[in-house]
């Protein structure tokens, strides 16, 4: 027996903070019920059965689950309401009528109402314009030119005047009356305007600011130190987050029980000569005593030894307490990797300390992890490394890396402390053997190499290393007199610095970078030849996301005997001058095989503009050289690059497609280049 029942009038939920959600409608079209339909529509004029279906998806799930039953009609029926008026039907109806096992909801649409107006009636502080867009979400010459993307929804016109409520109120307007909205409709009910009537009320301000209790620091830094300033205008919102500030800065200076209570009372406001009314505000401080670190727990260790994390707090103890700098410690240990979870507390104990409490779940030291990637010179590229990150319960690792490509057959062993011998300097010792082909010739190098670094602040870090490796030149196809020697050992003492002021090592938008290297090269027990190169790099934003960088990078090689091609350098490739493939700028032996040279330069322009999402564009301009030997350095032979590429931005770097184009293109060399690769360019 089928049961009729009728949707109760009720007003929808308030929607959350928003623009208009336009709904477009379809051409007018009545559909009728298909044979099996759970839910069938009659009376739809403006949207089809499938549109009417996507927002009931759950409700009708559920009724395919447990069958139909009056509640759950009943349920369906108001929510396709909801529908509709957030569609701009403000007078639909909605009736159920339960034949079997099916659902027959009876439509009365009404007339679709499209919002035409909005009138502000008493604002003085605020222009229509920005009213409307707080109001509506939009700009009125939109709803003007373009109405049927704005209906009347009763629930966005209450959200939208409680958003004009919230910028009066924001702004010190803390007495604003909003009545509510009164909605007129047009004769043939299609278009509904809409009049705000606002009570703006007296505009409050800072008045003075009055720090009271045990200040400790000078007016000056306690006025930075709150982080706002005075200026504003004056809101509970502002003077709660002027005291939080003020209670963060006496804490980082070692206050680490420092207490801070505000009050500022608005009905002693008095009147100011613009006719606004000044707040006095009091800061109340109790500063108490400067509290040192002292003391490390550490809790849930199995394999890795305490002392490993306790030592990396060891310089903490004595000073006063600073949140800055147990975080930066904090941070270390979790980017070693050995911890799937890390807490730190902190406790105060007598004596005026505070003692770190750390709580740790290990990760597994053991790790296995595969890669693969694609470069326009190397071909597809497979990896595999193969780790232990806590040696001997060390907390240092010691990882495994293989890596094949159509160029290369690589592997190192490599070992890295951190903190050797307890101390900020870092270690890398690794040793490697590799075979490669590049263009005209093929090599052969087994050896060792140490690094050791130190970062001085967050921005500067300096470094020194050491090199010893076995070289074999074969498969030659250069002409043998421009190859240098083919079968030698050299080592290697090099030192580096870099001064890093990026805003960002992955994704910079502003900023600058520096680094250097020089290093003294020794062939068969005989000074061979000295080396100097370096590069400095610079990212302006110019408009919202776009970004010009700016780079400059050039080398020298300095020869006391003959410098193996492989020690030369090249230039050409996705990094340096794009125009050009890998290698492929500058002077070549009579067969047309690259042969390097003593001196380099390498200058790069590039805008990156964003497209949608992580997808960004570039255009670039690219210079450089290779100068042959060191008595004829400098910028002659200059060749250039024009080009545009794509680049796909990810966590850890963007993938880069970029077509770079000769202008001058000579004898043997091609109209441009393509470049695919992962990371900067420069």
């Amino acid at each position: 027996m089928a049961i009729p029942g009728v949707l109760r009038a009720s007003p929808p939920a308030p929607q959350g903070a928003g623009a208009f959600r336009p709904v477009p409608a379809p051409p007018p079209q009545k559909t009728s019920a298909r044979s099996g339909d759970e839910v069938v529509f009659d009376g739809n004029k403006s949207f089809t059965s499938e549109q009417l279906m996507v927002p009931l998806a759950d409700e009708i799930g559920e009724m395919k689950a447990q069958g139909v039953s009056r509640p759950l009609a009943d349920d369906i029926a108001y929510y396709l309401a909801v529908f509709y008026r957030k569609s701009g039907f403000p007078n639909v109806e909605v009736h159920f009528d339960i034949r079997g096992s099916r659902i027959a909801l009876l439509i009365k649409e009404g007339e679709r109402t499209h919002l035409r107006h909005v009138t502000f009636d008493g604002s003085r502080a605020f222009n229509q314009s920005t009213l409307f867009q707080y109001m509506v979400g939009g700009t009125e010459e939109r709803l003007q030119s373009n109405p049927i993307e704005f209906p009347f929804v009763q629930a966005d016109i209450e959200n939208g005047t409680a958003r004009v409520r919230g910028l009066y109120e924001s702004e010190g307007y803390l007495d604003v009356v909003i009545d509510e909205p009164a909605v007129s409709y047009s004769r043939d009910g299609k278009e509904a305007s809409v009049t705000v009537k606002i009570k703006e009320g007296p505009h409050y301000t800072f008045d003075d600011v009055v720090f009271a209790g045990t200040p400790v620091f000078t007016r000056k830094e306690l006025l930075q130190a709150l982080g706002e300033p005075v200026a504003n205008p004056y809101t509970t919102q502002h003077v709660s987050t002027m005291q939080h500030n003020l209670e963060f800065y006496f804490k980082e200076h070692g206050y680490y029980t420092a207490e801070v209570a505000a009050s500022g009372d608005p009905k002693k406001a008095a009147s100011g000569r613009l006719g606004n009314l000044r707040v006095p505000v009091t800061f109340t401080i109790k500063a108490g005593p400067v509290y040192r670190f002292d003391g490390v727990t550490v809790t849930g260790l199995t394999r890795l030894r305490p002392s490993v994390v306790k030592n990396r707090f060891r310089k903490l103890t004595g000073k006063a307490y600073k949140p800055e700098p147990l975080d930066e410690h904090f941070r270390e240990l979790l980017k070693t990797g050995l911890f799937s979870n890390l807490r730190v507390n902190t406790t105060a104990i007598p004596g005026d300390h505070v003692r770190i409490d750390l709580t740790a779940q290990e990760a597994k030291p053991k790790t296995v992890g595969f890669s693969l990637g694609y470069g326009t010179y190397d071909g597809p590229i497979i990896g595999v490394q193969l780790g232990n990150r806590n040696l001997n319960g060390t907390g240092r690792p010691l990882t495994l890396d293989i890596e094949y490509s159509q160029r290369e057959e690589r592997a190192e062993l490599i070992y890295a402390d951190p903190w050797l011998l307890e101390s900020d300097v870092n270690l890398r010792a690794s040793a490697f053997v590799r075979q490669r082909d590049e263009i005209g010739y093929s090599k052969r190098d087994d050896g060792v190499r140490t690094d050791f670094t130190q970062k001085f602040g967050k921005t500067v870090e300096f470094g020194l290393f050491l090199q010893a490796k076995q070289v074999d030149v074969s498969k030659l196809k250069i002409d043998p007199a421009f190859t240098g020697p083919t079968s030698y050992q050299i080592g290697t003492l090099g030192i580096t610095q870099a001064f890093d002021h990026r805003n960002s090592p992955v994704d910079p938008t502003r900023g600058w970078i520096i680094t250097m290297a020089e290093d003294v090269d020794v062939l068969g027990g005989s000074v061979a030849f000295g080396r100097v190169t370096a590069r400095i790099t610079e990212f302006i934003p110019i408009y919202r996301h776009i970004v010009l960088a700016l780079g400059a990078r050039g080398g020298l090689i300095y020869p006391f005997s003959g410098v193996p091609i492989d020690e030369r350098y090249f230039n050409g490739g996705a990094t340096t001058v794009r125009s050009f493939s890998e290698h492929n700028l500058g002077p070549r032996d009579p067969h047309h095989y690259p042969i390097g040279g003593d001196e380099f330069t390498v200058f790069n322009a590039e805008v990156d503009f964003p497209i949608r999402d992580a997808l960004a564009g570039a255009i670039f301009a690219d210079a450089g050289n290779v100068v042959s030997e060191f008595k004829n350095a400098g910028l002659q032979e200059m060749r250039f690059g024009l080009g545009a590429g794509l680049r796909y931005k990810l966590p850890i770097g963007p993938i880069r497609i970029d077509v770079g184009a000769n202008p001058n293109p000579r004898k043997y060399e091609h109209w441009g280049a393509v470049a695919v690769s992962f990371g900067f360019a420069f």
